[in-house]
Formats: structure tokens, sequence, C-alpha cells
């Protein structure tokens, strides 16, 4: 029998519902980042092992 596919150990998935107050809340901080003049970066959620466990991880 194959192994059922599941989540990353350390990860989670949110429903519907969570993801909605999520959203309004990053929304809600956004907005307000904005308005200051700051701009969205994105950054890796995930990293390879080698990378945290090498000289500064």
């Amino acid at each position: 029998m194959a192994a059922k596919p599941g989540i990353p150990k350390g990860t989670r998935d949110f429903s519907p519902v969570e993801m909605a107050k999520r959203n309004y809340i990053f929304n809600t901080i956004r907005d307000v980042f904005h308005l200051f003049g700051y701009q969205q970066i994105e950054t890796p959620s995930m990293e390879n092992l080698s990378t945290l466990m090498g000289k500064y991880g």
C-alpha cells in the first residue's frame, strides 16, 4: 500500500474561515504599512536544511 501524502512537519492547512480572518488581518497590516511608505517583499517560507545548518543557520 502506498504511503498517504501529507503536509510537511511543522506546517498546517487553514480552513476557509481561518483564511478569511487571516486575509483580513494581513490586508489591514499591508494597508497601514503602505500609508507609511513601506513596500512589500517576499522571502522563502521553506529553506534547504543545508542552508539552515550552515555557518549562519
